[in-house]
């Protein structure tokens, strides 16, 4: 799994960049193609080429599932599509989606990081201390034992992004502190990170998915 799954699922802004019934088809039809089912390993390759990424394609599922068009193997590997949207086609596949769509506006409430800038400043520290970069192994080395879940780093990890304290590599295979930050004074985090934090509402008129929500 890629880090940009693993660690930044939801990186800042991107599910509501894209986040339509008419981009959700877009996946559906791709699964339909490969016989209603994905495994992990195919979708890269299945969806990569129609401009869905891990983000999106995360939404779209978060979204499915609860209105139960999708389901997910017991092993979290493969994505099926329920007999009533794999048997869907054009119009009518496109109206169940809409469907879950609007279903899943009536609970959406705007996200807000509920981490203190002290917190972040950890997170930020533990990244400087693996050299300001992580993959997919340093995370899981650094990141828990410094107390950080995956949701827990995911939401920092988006308001850093969020904040242009911190990048993702073009192959999405790293994530990693700016070289300015990198290089700063560390004593200065706890309040480069208050600076985001404080500014979060205001500077976000949207809604934004809610990120998180088990469905």
């Amino acid at each position: 799994m890629k880090l940009a799954t693993a660690l930044a699922l939801t990186l800042a802004a991107s599910p509501a960049l894209a986040f339509t019934p008419d981009r959700a088809a877009l996946m559906v039809d791709a699964v339909r193609a490969n016989g209603c089912a994905l495994r992990g390993d195919q979708a890269e390759g299945a969806l990569a080429p129609l401009g869905l990424d891990g983000v999106e394609v995360q939404a779209f599922v978060d979204t499915l599932y609860g209105a139960e068009l999708v389901s997910v193997s017991e092993d979290l590997q493969t994505l099926s599509l329920s007999e009533v949207l794999c048997a869907a086609t054009g119009e009518a596949s496109l109206a169940l989606i809409t469907a879950a769509f609007e279903a899943q506006e009536l609970s959406l409430e705007p996200w807000r990081p509920t981490f203190t800038a002290e917190r972040g400043a950890e997170f930020v520290a533990a990244v400087r201390g693996a050299g300001c970069t992580l993959t997919e192994e340093t995370a899981a080395q650094v990141l828990p034992p410094a107390g950080f879940t995956p949701d827990d780093s995911r939401d920092v990890v988006t308001v850093l992004l969020d904040g242009g304290l911190a990048e993702v590599s073009a192959d999405a295979q790293s994530f990693g502190l700016t070289a300015d930050f990198c290089a700063a004074d560390p004593a200065g985090d706890v309040a480069a990170v208050a600076a985001i934090l404080n500014t979060w509402d205001a500077t976000r008129p949207e809604i934004i998915l809610e990120r998180g929500a088990d469905q």
